[in-house]
């Protein structure tokens, strides 16, 4: 079985390739203190009786903030509530083959919680994979005929949290490599509340029509998705489906992003990328980082991150330099959807001495906080057994 998991701030929605259903778990986590059995989603929203039973229903609140729960006698840190969610979650389904979990934020405390606690059920990272809806997205779209996507295709998610827009945009460069670049924009959080009554009808419908009309570019659309609880009842945005109907062809289905993880799962499963095609989302790296060496006598330019690498799992990625005299190792950031290319100069730690004349040896280290936010360091590791490492380093934050 095939599983994918979209995940936000109160629900976690689960497919898979077997069948249409898709289940829904609030993204909570509850112990039985006589018992010592974890329990989530319904089971723990419906247990917290005489507080015998110790539920956390701010899961997500506390990943995104390295917090901690006490249960009983014991302290929880967010990694292992996750992985207590996610080992119960997965219990449910038998055979399981690949999981994919997609969250809405490309942000890294989401993410590596969610990847640890993969990784401590399955012991195998080839076994999962954890990213954002873009990709899911992405997937969706390669799913069709290249009929469905030769003009632009387009979605709105309108959530409890978020109004968000995705765009697909491609084109060829003089390589011919092919770019599927996403697009977003996000709108204030929307109370869907509001939706019960017709004045919050009219005033969602309005911020819905204002919002569409800024994002939708005069150009061809082949497609636009809607998604999310906000569009489970099309009375509520008349005037914002005008506006979209005219444009494209429309298409509404409230579990769009977990059944797309399932589809981008099968991707990864059977190889299903084709190599001319180059992705770049919130997910992936947007720039190039070179550095300029010389290899075999001939002074070249290395490419150290490439674009479109997942910038989540390059963290702790390092490279080896060597440097005669210089105080800076100078990189090139080559941004390829703007080609536009900047030199970014990284100081020798101040503290390491420079055998004049001589070669020595330095790491540079990348670590990405987010997709465009990289901490650059440049380790000094001596020469050989007869220089040793003096371990200073300097790090410089670079956004590329």
């Amino acid at each position: 079985m095939i599983i994918g998991i979209s995940l936000d701030e109160n629900f976690a929605y689960v497919s898979n390739n077997e069948d249409k259903n898709v289940l829904s778990f609030p993204f909570a986590v509850g112990r039985n203190l006589n018992t010592n059995t974890w329990f989530i989603g319904e089971e723990a929203k419906n247990e917290n009786i005489d507080n015998v039973d110790i539920v956390i229903d701010k899961l997500f609140y506390i990943m995104g903030n390295d917090g901690t729960a006490r249960i009983g006698e014991t302290s929880y840190d967010a990694k292992e509530l996750t992985r207590v969610f996610f080992s119960n979650l997965l219990s449910k389904f038998i055979n399981v083959e690949y999981v994919t979990v997609v969250i809405r934020q490309s942000n890294v405390k989401y993410l590596e919680k969610i990847k640890y606690a993969l990784n401590e059920i399955f012991k195998d990272e080839k076994k999962f994979k954890v990213t954002t809806y873009s990709e899911a997205f992405i997937s969706y779209i390669k799913s069709k005929e290249e009929a469905y996507y030769s003009n632009l295709v387009s979605l709105f998610d309108f959530t409890e949290k978020a109004l968000t827009y995705y765009e697909l945009v491609r084109y060829i460069d003089d390589n011919n490599i092919e770019y599927w670049k996403v697009s977003t924009e996000e709108h204030l959080a929307l109370p869907l509340d509001l939706l019960s009554g017709d004045a919050g009808k009219k005033v969602c419908d309005k911020i819905l029509f204002d919002f569409a009309k800024r994002c939708i570019k005069e150009e061809v659309y082949n497609h636009i998705i809607l998604t999310g609880l906000g569009f489970e009842d099309s009375s509520y945005y008349r005037e914002f489906m005008t506006y979209v109907c005219s444009v494209a062809n429309v298409e509404t289905d409230i579990n769009f992003f977990a059944k797309s993880a399932v589809l981008l799962s099968n991707d990864i499963v059977n190889g299903n990328f084709p190599s001319n095609v180059l992705l770049i989302t919130d997910a992936r790296t947007t720039a190039s980082i070179r550095l300029t060496a010389i290899v075999n006598h001939v002074k070249t330019k290395i490419e150290l991150i490439k674009p479109g690498e997942e910038w989540f799992n390059l963290k702790d990625c390092f490279f080896d330099v060597i440097l005669e005299d210089e105080r800076e190792i100078r990189l090139e950031i080559l941004k390829i959807i703007e080609r536009t290319a900047t030199e970014v100069p990284i100081a020798i730690p101040e503290k390491v001495s420079l055998r004049k004349d001589k070669t020595n040896l330095f790491e540079i280290g990348f670590v990405f906080s987010q997709q465009n936010l990289v901490d650059i360091s440049i380790t000094d590791k001596g020469f050989g057994e007869f220089y040793e490492s003096s371990k200073e380093s300097s790090m410089k934050p670079v956004e590329i």
